[in-house]
């Protein structure tokens, strides 16, 4: 078994905690092939933040290396795409969000992916303790199928993470109004194609998200 996946279940014992090349993850997305290696030297150039995450939806960079025409088409349908990173230090669950549309992640770095199927998710609520880790190591690339709930990724070393995000053009812009008090699924909606619930105990409830998980806010302990 996987050393650092092994070091992070005897650290961890309350989370499931998975490999994304186990079976238990064909139900949330899937293994992609592909040369990498033009993607790892362009995401290894971008910077690691002291402190919290940095998010960045469009980098040149990025979207300019040679497979995203092949993840394009065979991932969105053709459909136009941004790739930029998600890079940081953060270990806590916070928040969970989807969206209708696949995500691809590609890590210089391994990170833990903290999901939850959409199935789980009943009318903006979420138990945290449906909630399962999933350890993606350093240049393997995955689909996040749509729908299925994830946030930022949890490190896995004090030196932080560094990690892809490539989703249809135009998600996480901001929106013109939020109302988490509207009907329905509507409430959930934070951002451009991003429905989000967040825990009580969140920087995302200070800022006025819809409050939807309840039990523990977890924290991946490395």
């Amino acid at each position: 078994m996987n050393e650092v996946l092994t070091m992070l279940r005897e650290k961890n014992p309350g989370l499931p905690l998975f490999s994304v090349l186990d079976p238990e993850f064909r139900r949330y997305g899937r293994v992609l092939s592909a040369d990498t290696a033009q993607l790892s030297d362009a995401l290894a150039a971008t910077p690691i933040p002291e402190a919290g995450n940095s998010y960045v939806a469009s980098l040149p960079a990025l979207e300019a290396v040679d497979l995203m025409p092949g993840l394009q088409r065979c991932a969105f349908g053709e459909m136009p795409i941004q790739a930029g990173y998600c890079n940081g230090n953060g270990f806590k669950l916070n928040a969970m969000e989807y969206h209708k549309c696949s995500e691809i992640n590609f890590t210089t770095t391994g990170l833990v992916l903290l999901l939850a199927l959409p199935e789980q998710l009943d009318d903006g609520k979420l138990n945290s303790a449906d909630v399962v880790g999933f350890y993606l190591p350093e240049n393997v690339l995955v689909e996040i199928f749509p729908m299925v709930l994830h946030f930022a990724p949890c490190r896995i070393a004090e030196t932080g993470f560094r990690c892809l995000v490539v989703l249809e053009q135009g998600t996480n812009a901001a929106l013109p109004s939020v109302n988490t008090a509207a009907p329905g699924e509507e409430k959930l909606l934070w951002m451009r194609n991003k429905w989000m619930t967040c825990h009580p105990d969140s920087p995302q409830k200070e800022k006025g998200a819809f409050v939807g998980i309840y039990g523990e806010n977890l924290t991946l302990k490395i």
